[in-house]
């Protein structure tokens, strides 16, 4: 059996790198006594993964992570149990078990939304000009090579409300095993250099009927 798993990830847990991630979850599900299966060979360790990283400084309410059991436990203990072992700053959300044949988070992630404050600048007509635009060519780097990428067919869905005081965007980027837009990039196009804050507030699969279904029930099946 798995255990899938969506959590918060807030506050200074938010400057965590994934690998920090990573082993702060390894040692709290260690801590709760779960029956987690460990991995073979000279440094087993809990058998989980995540649906995709989060960028250093950017908060979460919507972390994913795939969890392989020994044995089947109640989602309701496996949340009770977990949280009081997490820092402050993660907390499990919800939780539902899958069978091991079930498909990976990954192969059936395609959108992640987020909410992103830009305070002391009006972007409504940035957005506007950039949804009119056929396409927007932006440099994305990697590890190993920069190119140019249009990223313009990555937004999903992209609106602006400004207080007076700042911008909140909300948009519904690409995020599959072939192409993967962080607000960042986009954030480039619309306000270089400004400061801003992130908050990845959902993930989407596709669904039966071609529309957008939450990855957490897309996980369990329910599409």
């Amino acid at each position: 059996m798995r255990m899938i798993a969506e959590f918060e990830k807030t506050g200074r847990m938010s400057w965590f790198s994934h690998l920090d991630l990573q082993s702060t979850m390894q040692r709290a599900l260690r801590r709760a006594g779960l029956p987690v299966r460990y991995s073979q060979g000279f440094n087993p360790h809990v058998n989980l993964a995540f649906a995709t990283a989060l960028s250093v400084g950017c908060q979460s309410l919507c972390e994913i992570m795939d969890v392989e059991l020994q044995q089947e436990v109640a989602p309701e203990r496996f949340v009770d149990d977990l949280n009081p072992c997490l820092p402050d700053g993660l907390k499990v959300r919800r939780a539902g078990l899958v069978e091991d044949s079930a498909p990976a988070l990954m192969a059936l992630m395609q959108e992640a939304r987020y909410t992103v404050c830009v305070p002391g600048v009006d972007l409504r007509a940035n957005v506007e000009a950039f949804l009119r635009a056929p396409s927007v060519l932006m440099e994305k780097r990697s590890k190993t090579k920069t190119r140019q990428v249009d990223i313009r067919q990555m937004v999903h869905a992209l609106d602006c409300a400004f207080d007076g005081e700042a911008s909140t965007l909300d948009m519904i980027l690409e995020q599959n095993n072939a192409n993967a837009l962080k607000p960042d990039l986009l954030l480039g196009a619309l306000a270089p250099g400004q400061p801003c804050r992130a908050v990845r507030t959902g993930f989407y699969a596709k669904g039966k009927d071609g529309g957008r279904v939450g990855l957490f029930e897309a996980g369990l099946g329910q599409k």
